[in-house]
């Protein structure tokens, strides 16, 4: 009885179940909403929801890199690091006291981020409101109920502000390794929205409704980090946010930030993009499975994220705080984890997704097994490389503007060179060129270097042999 109760509260403060448990929520959710979406909409519609929902993720894209920006200095601060320390953690930094919080740092970070985000969701209006009303004209109007379709963007671009607004709660929560705390009012609130999106659909199905079912719980979610955050460490956060902007600390994360910016921006924002601009030129049924199956594949992304990414804060204060050795042992243990969950889950995908569409009778459907392959494949290297980016984003030196950077421009000029020749593949040849030729070894390299790893080591068993299985069972699979 006492092993079951351990159990019970090793898995409940467990930052990497609870957020296991909280994407395994989520992916359950946009399992079923889909799965009624895809067979109580028309193709146009589902193509519609699919661009709101890439549009609404696209913020990411005008935060400028400073949500991961803000949580490594916090957890920097948390690790004892001063205000003109949290620039640059490349040289090893003797091992200090744990538990020690650098507060005064702290008050500096709090109301620094408070005053950005305040900025940044203004730019998000205007940016977000001219670019996405311009390229949703053409699908809209394939909908046959344009008026509905613009309220329901409306909406979408009133809780993508509102959202981005509330980035500094998430930067705050998770760079002082409140993760599992967030991760389990996650699980509570994707149960609430599921439910409300089920009975939507179930008695109202109709694209405006589904919305507003959507994105009241969008800000749900960040009123609930903002009490949170209020709660936590004494309140320390609510007494911070009205000091003064600090120079200093702007000065300190300023060139982490914009490179983490751009880095999102030609990694993330073009895979994404790519839909947009294809949903221009394709029937919505070909939009649709397109945008099916780059949504799945962001579901498998979050999962297999969760064993590495829930200790990202973690990896920076041991990074802080001198503690190399252990930060290795870390890392290579969550990458392990993050491999197996990603492989596992697109070969689920791979053998059950053209079934559950026939049971489910969708006008939608999904892409060929060569695709999926070759998508999984290119999502694997991308994994590789972005873990050793992470790990080695916990120096604070950021080169993701010229890892995603280059890895981007690979991934235009052959989908643009390949499209008229083979159509939809030109778009995942196009990323399997950009992260293969150049993002996946770069990112490793500076990574075996910072921190003295060798690839027969430290990778061997996890990446490779994951990438063998990958192969071996999809190509089975695709030709069986």
């Amino acid at each position: 009885m006492v092993n079951i109760r351990k159990i019970i509260h090793k898995v409940w403060d467990s930052p990497t179940f609870t957020t296991w448990g909280s994407f395994f929520v989520k992916a359950v959710s946009v399992s079923l909403v889909l799965s009624l979406v895809l067979n109580r909409f028309t193709s146009s519609e589902v193509a519609l929801w699919f661009l709101f929902s890439t549009i609404f993720s696209l913020q990411n894209i005008i935060d400028l890199g400073f949500n991961p920006t803000f949580s490594r200095a916090i957890a920097f601060a948390r690790g004892g690091a001063n205000i003109d320390e949290i620039k640059d953690f490349r040289q090893n930094r003797e091992s200090i006291r744990e538990g020690f919080i650098n507060i005064s740092t702290l008050s500096g970070i709090i109301p620094t981020m408070d005053r950005i985000y305040k900025y940044l969701s203004i730019v998000l209006l205007v940016v977000m409101g001219i670019i996405g009303t311009i390229s949703l004209q053409r699908p809209i109007d394939q909908t046959g109920n344009e008026n509905l379709a613009w309220i329901a963007w409306g909406i979408v671009l009133f809780s993508s502000f509102f959202n981005l607004r509330g980035n500094k709660y998430s930067a705050y929560l998770i760079g002082m390794n409140f993760i599992a705390l967030v991760r389990r009012w996650e699980i509570l609130f994707s149960i609430g929205r599921l439910i409300t999106q089920l009975s939507i659909l179930l008695f109202d199905a109709n694209i405006l409704s589904l919305i507003i079912a959507t994105h009241v719980w969008t800000i749900l979610n960040v009123l609930r980090n903002r009490m949170l955050c209020n709660k936590i460490e004494n309140g320390i956060f609510k007494d911070f946010e009205t000091l003064k902007f600090n120079k200093l600390v702007f000065n300190s994360l300023w060139s982490s930030a914009w490179r983490s910016g751009i880095g999102m921006g030609l990694g993330y924002g073009i895979v994404q993009t790519s839909g947009i601009i294809y949903a221009q030129f394709e029937s919505s049924k070909e939009v649709a499975s397109f945008l099916l199956s780059l949504k799945i594949m962001e579901t498998i992304v979050q999962f297999s994220q969760a064993p590495f990414y829930s200790k990202l804060p973690l990896l920076a204060t041991l990074r802080s705080r001198g503690d190399i050795d252990q930060q290795r042992t870390v890392a290579k243990r969550g990458m392990t984890l993050s491999y197996f969950s990603f492989v596992a889950a697109c070969v689920f995908f791979g053998v059950f997704s053209d079934p559950l569409l026939l049971i489910i009778n969708s006008d939608t459907e999904f892409v060929s097994l060569q695709f999926w392959g070759l998508l999984c494949l290119a999502n694997l290297f991308h994994r590789y490389g972005a873990m050793h980016i992470q790990l080695y984003s916990t120096t604070n030196h950021i080169i993701w503007h010229i890892a995603d950077g280059i890895s981007g421009i690979i991934y235009i000029m052959v989908s643009l060179l390949l499209f008229n020749l083979i159509g939809i593949y030109a778009f995942v040849v196009g990323m399997l060129c950009g992260y293969l030729g150049f993002y996946s070894w770069y990112s490793a390299k500076h990574s075996y270097n910072s921190f003295k790893l060798q690839f027969w080591n430290f990778d061997k068993n996890a990446a490779l042999s994951f990438v063998i299985l990958l192969i071996f069972t999809i190509t089975t699979i695709s030709f069986t």
